[in-house]
């Protein structure tokens, strides 16, 4: 069971999140949701929330399944860019679900996300796994960049409509920058197999 989730909620959103110590009690109004729904023997670590949304819909339990045990990894609850939809990321696998109906739900394809980045400038939630980086917007998923990296991501810089960063090459064993247009998920430099350098 992971306790420590940190909290960031730099978008305004229209819930309220509570990080449980344990399974939260049966409850015949608010119901478990899993997350994802089917789970696996390896799913029985995770995280347990209790949602709140403000404006519509019932109250809700969601327990959200580990991913990494790993210090490398993003373990947060987070609003999104859409005020309706919250984002928890446990062992680096996030799942995004609209706080008033938690059937809607998706997960994000960095696993795990290794970077989360708020950026209010492009009203984006940036998630950057090893080799790729994922950007949601107030709609959904906006992009998700090609390969930067053969293995490893760090992100230097993010404003102005542009994201900076640098990936490994593996041909020349260093590191190389990249650039990724936060409005297209364009990107410019970075390494990988196949990339022509």
């Amino acid at each position: 069971m992971i306790h420590r989730l940190k909290l960031d909620f730099i978008f305004p959103c229209n819930y309220a999140v509570t990080v449980l110590e344990a399974a939260p009690p049966v409850h015949p109004v608010e119901k478990l949701h899993h997350y994802p729904l089917e789970l696996e023997e390896g799913d029985r670590s995770g995280a347990y929330l209790r949602i709140v949304p403000h404006q519509s819909g019932s109250a809700w339990y969601g327990f959200f399944a580990l991913g990494f045990e790993s210090d490398q990894v993003v373990n947060a609850v987070c609003s999104c860019p859409d005020p309706d939809s919250m984002c928890s990321i446990v062992g680096g696998y996030a799942y995004v679900v609209k706080a008033e109906d938690p059937a809607r739900w998706f997960p994000i394809e960095q696993r795990p996300v290794v970077d989360l980045r708020a950026d209010l400038e492009s009203g984006l939630l940036l998630f950057a796994g090893f080799t790729a980086i994922s950007a949601l917007a107030r709609e959904g998923l906006r992009w998700s960049t090609g390969r930067l990296s053969w293995e490893g991501i760090t992100i230097t810089e993010v404003g102005n409509g542009r994201l900076q960063g640098r990936g490994w090459d593996a041909m020349s064993d260093k590191e190389v920058d990249f650039e990724v247009d936060l409005l297209t998920g364009k990107h410019s430099g970075g390494a990988g197999p196949g990339a022509h350098r």
